[in-house]
């Protein structure tokens, strides 16, 4: 496999960069998403003197000096950072910034999902050839030429060693694992009471909350959640147990080439179903760990596909 071959090669084999090129486009959308609906719901305003979450990380992190000033400095660099990393300005220094902010996030709110974007940043920081395709001057370039050629010169234009692209299929097939490692361990998951008790207590206090996260189509609520307990979980454990098998076989699917349209596929219909549990704030994980799926292919094929 390609990624085996790179590592015992110690990384001197220069491959095309477009598929980390690609990843940092993604990732970009979705760091966007995330920061566009965290703004919407006052995310400027949360280290504000009076507010919850400024007294809680004064309480847990006494020796951080990070007050209101500080935070909104921050949150414009994570703004520009995002940007940066979309239209490939200063990416590797984008990316650096947007990993900072992600480990500063975790002070305060702890979320696998904070720390994998995080992790994502960073890693795509060790990519020399970040900003050389899918930015502003390939849309330039594409006005005056065909987007197929010139994406196809790009892709034969940046060679450099896929040292980064590595870590981030690590960083997600690990992923993967530890996450059906725990869930498999945790027989309040593979019961289904735990998918059970989540959609339930999300949907029951739907009109209590200030910012709605989820929309629960009536067949899924008639089915799966106004149903007698014992009832909703024996039909959530299917799902459950499926969940911990997918992601399993995913990392292994998406290494072996002769498995890896499969394992797209089914990846991208296990994401969707993971979102339409929690629609909004799922968004930019899912499209984070699906754009992933990009970095698992062999480059010399996608560069024989490009050509």
């Amino acid at each position: 496999m390609w990624w085996l071959e790179a590592v015992a090669d110690g990384f001197r084999q220069p491959h095309a960069s477009i598929q980390v090129c690609a990843f940092r486009v993604i990732l970009a959308a979705a760091m966007l998403f995330k920061f566009g609906y965290e703004h919407r719901r006052g995310g400027w305003r949360y280290f504000a003197p009076d507010s919850f979450i400024a007294y809680r990380f004064r309480r847990e992190h006494p020796d951080l000096p990070v007050g209101q000033t500080r935070y909104r400095i921050l949150y414009l660099a994570k703004l520009a950072a995002a940007i940066g990393l979309l239209v490939g300005v200063l990416p590797r220094v984008s990316a650096v910034v947007a990993g900072i902010w992600f480990l500063f996030e975790l002070t305060y709110d702890r979320k696998y999902h904070t720390a994998y974007l995080g992790l994502c940043s960073l890693f795509l920081a060790f990519s020399p050839a970040l900003g050389d395709a899918l930015t502003y001057r390939t849309v330039l370039a594409a006005l005056h030429s065909s987007v197929a050629s010139v994406l196809a010169e790009e892709a034969a234009r940046t060679q450099v060693d896929i040292f980064a692209q590595v870590l981030l299929v690590l960083l997600t097939a690990q992923m993967y694992l530890s996450s059906a490692y725990r869930k498999l361990r945790s027989e309040h998951f593979m019961s289904g009471a735990a998918l059970h008790d989540f959609a339930g207590s999300l949907h029951r206090d739907r009109r209590l909350q200030r910012y709605r996260d989820t929309w629960y189509p009536p067949v899924m609520v008639r089915y799966l959640i106004d149903v007698p307990v014992a009832v909703a979980r024996r039909r959530w454990r299917g799902p459950a147990v499926a969940t911990v098998g997918a992601e399993f076989l995913l990392p292994v699917a998406l290494l072996v080439p002769v498995t890896y349209p499969v394992a797209v596929a089914f990846g991208a219909l296990m994401h969707a179903a993971f979102t339409a549990l929690l629609p909004v704030r799922l968004v930019p994980f899912s499209l984070a760990t699906f754009g992933s799926y990009l970095l698992f292919a062999d480059p010399a094929r996608v560069l024989a596909w490009l050509g």
